[in-house]
């Protein structure tokens, strides 16, 4: 079983426990997708000369940085690999649409935070809390967003959401005690 230990980042002390799974969690933890070759997560890594090796046994090797910002603007960072030739690879089919040579983008922030989230989900003791808390909170939430309409906050800036936000739980609290 994994460690229970999960930090932030390189801190000293970690700011937040991760409890919540990512998008692709649960596919993640198929048969099927362990065994897709198009994932490169399923390749074999080499650390030291900083490439993957191909289910046909050729290195993907890193060609350069690249930022990149998503369609709500939030800037990520990727590191683009390529793979050596993939005009005669028998597997080209299966592992990629690509005209060319197959490329994998990959973005290690995010590939170290859904390591420690899987971490801390795989671990008893936090999966039994994270089990509790769907039973717990998710039901208000489900409410609140199904039954409330409430999918977005009108305000920006932190303080403005929470208050928001506060005006939402008493709403939910009051229809709470109306109904009882």
């Amino acid at each position: 079983m994994a460690s229970c230990h999960a930090t932030a980042g390189d801190e000293k002390e970690p700011r937040f426990e991760f409890l919540i799974p990512y998008g692709s969690y649960l596919q993640e933890q198929t048969r099927k997708y362990k065994k897709d070759i198009k994932n490169a997560k399923n390749w074999t890594y080499i650390e030291a000369d900083d490439c993957f090796i191909c289910p046909n046994g050729r290195k993907v090797t890193f060609e350069k940085n690249q930022n990149k910002k998503n369609p709500s603007g939030y800037e990520q960072s990727f590191k683009i690999y390529e793979g050596e030739d993939c005009t005669d690879c028998p597997l080209k089919p299966q592992c990629t649409k690509a005209k060319g040579n197959r490329p994998v983008h990959w973005n290690t922030i995010f590939e170290e935070m859904k390591a420690k989230a899987k971490g801390a989900l795989e671990c008893d003791k936090k999966a039994a809390i994270y089990a509790r808390r769907k039973i717990e909170v998710e039901s208000a939430f489900g409410h609140i967003k199904s039954n409330q309409s409430f999918r977005r906050f009108s305000l920006r800036r932190l303080d403005k959401v929470h208050v928001e936000f506060g005006i939402v739980a008493l709403a939910h609290n009051i229809l709470k005690v109306a109904g009882n």
